[in-house]
């Protein structure tokens, strides 16, 4: 079992601790379970966990358009931030609307 040798336990942590991605990701999930938990609305674990789960998933995504961007790797931490405060919901509407636009403007 990997989870009981303690060099999968050290490359987890030097990934955690070495990377801005991971960091970004980490910092997305903490944010955003805080976030449900300040609001009080639907504090319920499975809630949580989701949020923090798709709120790093989005981050470790945007870090490849960071990448692709040319931007330094060290901006995937703000945009964790943002992600984590602003929640998935929110940018699931805000993407929406923006696909909506782009669609809309071309006819």
């Amino acid at each position: 079992m990997p989870e009981k040798e303690p060099q999968f336990w050290l490359a987890i942590w030097h990934a955690l601790s070495t990377s801005p991605t991971w960091q970004g990701a980490v910092m997305a999930a903490v944010i955003s379970i805080l976030r449900v938990l300040y609001d009080g609305k639907e504090t319920k674990p499975v809630r949580l966990a989701l949020e923090a789960l798709i709120s790093g998933a989005l981050t470790l995504c945007s870090g490849s358009l960071i990448a692709w961007l040319g931007l330094p790797e060290n901006v995937v931490m703000a945009v964790g931030g943002a992600i984590g405060f602003l929640g998935v919901t929110t940018l699931r509407g805000l993407a929406i609307k923006w696909v909506g636009k782009q669609v809309g403007s071309e006819r």
